[in-house]
């Protein structure tokens, strides 16, 4: 059975590991000098690692090999990489939030390991949990046995309360840079024997947006298409307009040039764009150079790479909030105004063409 490319390529030793450098060698030092904690929290967004470093961690406590773990072809290491290595415990908070699935973990725990060193826990989405969930949680996470480690893994580190937040080791995940992911493209690319542009990795890259899942996602549905890949296939295959085009079209606007903004308008449309979802990016791309505009670290409320908020500062820069609210209002009018329109591309045209005036 086909594998998808985020699971075919997921790294089994931390030099595989990209665009988490600090967390790689932050671990490699406590895995080397025997201080690993008992407890770790990996917050970030999706697609950046958080679980598949919790699985090289867990790898290299019970790694059977000399030197550098985990080796990643040890017995233990290929049983934890194909999820059947007893004491590696994966759990999905999501689904399984309540006292009562707690309540069993706490038992549980109490077992020495069976076929490894260290018995380890993996919660994913750990904020889903229940607030009586962490309430029973708390007191074995605060004094686990001694041959146990919990590793919490969440997408909102906020939602978890102090008293768990306290009691762990906390590792920020970071974006991966869109070069780094760019040149992991590259290198799987030749390895699937598909032929791609540059500027179509480029692409892929920068919609993937600092995510390596999202991103291996994007490449997957692309690469499935056939073994050469251009920009062009990148833009059809994927269906969305790349942010160079709302940089293009905001520009156009910004200059008051009507005919302009409409061609980039209508070639999208030709693309196949639909007109609502492309109104809606662009409404957000405008709300992307207002917060760039308001504040000074605005990688903290963007859920976007550093490559593209430098893109968007560029344009902040030489665009005045008066005209930036106003494309907002507008564009959003129009938007409500289109859902139930029976031909909603000219009220788009329309709406372009008043901010141009």
């Amino acid at each position: 059975m086909y594998q998808a490319l985020y699971r075919a390529f997921r790294p089994e030793t931390f030099s595989e590991l990209i665009g988490q450098d600090h967390i790689v060698r932050i671990l490699k030092n406590q895995i080397a000098s025997g201080t690993v904690g008992h407890a770790y929290l990996f917050c970030g967004t999706r697609g950046t690692g958080k679980t598949t470093t919790a699985r090289l961690l867990a790898k290299a406590l019970n790694c059977t090999a000399e030197g550098e773990r985990p080796c990643g072809i040890c017995e233990s290491c290929r049983a934890i990489a194909a999820g059947n290595f007893i004491d590696v415990v994966e759990m999905d908070a999501a689904s399984n939030n309540s006292v009562d699935d707690i309540r069993t973990l706490r038992e549980e725990v109490n077992f020495p390991p069976v076929a490894g060193r260290t018995k380890v826990y993996i919660i994913d989405e750990v904020h889903m949990l229940s607030t009586q969930a962490f309430n029973a949680f708390l007191k074995t996470l605060e004094e686990p046995p001694a041959s146990t480690v919990f590793i919490l893994c969440t997408t909102d580190p906020n939602k978890l309360p102090a008293t768990i937040l306290s009691r762990c080791i906390r590792l920020d995940f970071r974006r991966v840079p869109e070069k780094t992911i760019k040149d992991l493209f590259r290198r799987i690319c030749e390895k699937i024997n598909v032929q791609a542009d540059e500027d179509a990795l480029s692409l892929l890259a920068t919609n993937a947006d600092g995510s390596v899942r999202d991103g291996l996602s994007l490449l997957d549905r692309c690469a499935s298409a056939g073994n050469r890949l251009t920009r062009d296939d990148v833009l059809f295959l994927l269906g969305v307009a790349g942010s160079d085009t709302y940089l293009k079209i905001t520009r156009q606007v910004l200059a008051k040039d009507a005919a302009g903004a409409l061609t980039t308008f209508s070639e999208a449309l030709s693309e196949g764009k639909e007109v609502l979802q492309f109104t809606r990016d662009w409404v957000e791309h405008f709300r992307d150079l207002m917060i760039i505009k308001n504040t000074e670290r605005p990688e903290d409320i963007l859920n976007l790479s550093m490559e593209n908020i430098a893109r968007l500062k560029d344009q902040a820069d030489t665009t005045g909030m008066d005209s930036i609210s106003a494309c907002i209002r507008r564009l959003s009018q129009a938007l409500s105004d289109a859902r139930w329109a029976a031909r909603p591309r000219i009220l788009i045209e329309l709406a372009i063409i008043e901010m141009c005036s």
